[in-house]
């Protein structure tokens, strides 16, 4: 996929790639509106992987949840992006949010999470955790 590699997105557990109808190509609309690197450290995640992080039991980022797939998710609708600099966390953030990205962040990590909820009919919104 331009501008990110099969292995940046794939889950680091078993390989899974799995993104929902849409997903890649808002990835990479937002890469080109924000007109700099993106480094995804979490995309795709199998339900074994997800669990053994310690991610939440309804993260977008599952691309094999079954429940989601009987709601009409087909694959992962979130990303998180490395953003240890500020002003580009802050440039991440409103390019995201115009590009209607729902985005959680937690300041001592040092990334922002990015999804597309609304490409299954849930409301955009913004998050700390």
């Amino acid at each position: 996929m331009k501008y990110f590699t099969d292995a940046e997105l794939a889950c680091k557990h078993c390989g899974l790639l799995s993104l929902h109808p849409g997903f890649a190509e808002a990835l990479i609309e937002l890469r080109e509106t924000l007109a700099e690197p993106m480094f995804v450290t979490s995309a795709c995640r199998c339900l074994t992987h997800n669990t053994a992080i310690k991610g939440h039991e309804k993260s977008l980022h599952i691309g094999d949840h079954p429940v989601y797939a009987a709601q009409g998710q087909r694959g992962s609708l979130a990303v998180d992006v490395a953003a240890h600099d500020g002003a580009y966390r802050a440039r991440l953030f409103v390019a995201a949010w115009r590009k209607g990205w729902s985005i959680g962040w937690n300041g001592p990590l040092k990334f922002l999470h990015l999804d597309r909820r609304d490409l299954v009919g849930l409301p955009t919104t913004t998050f700390d955790y």
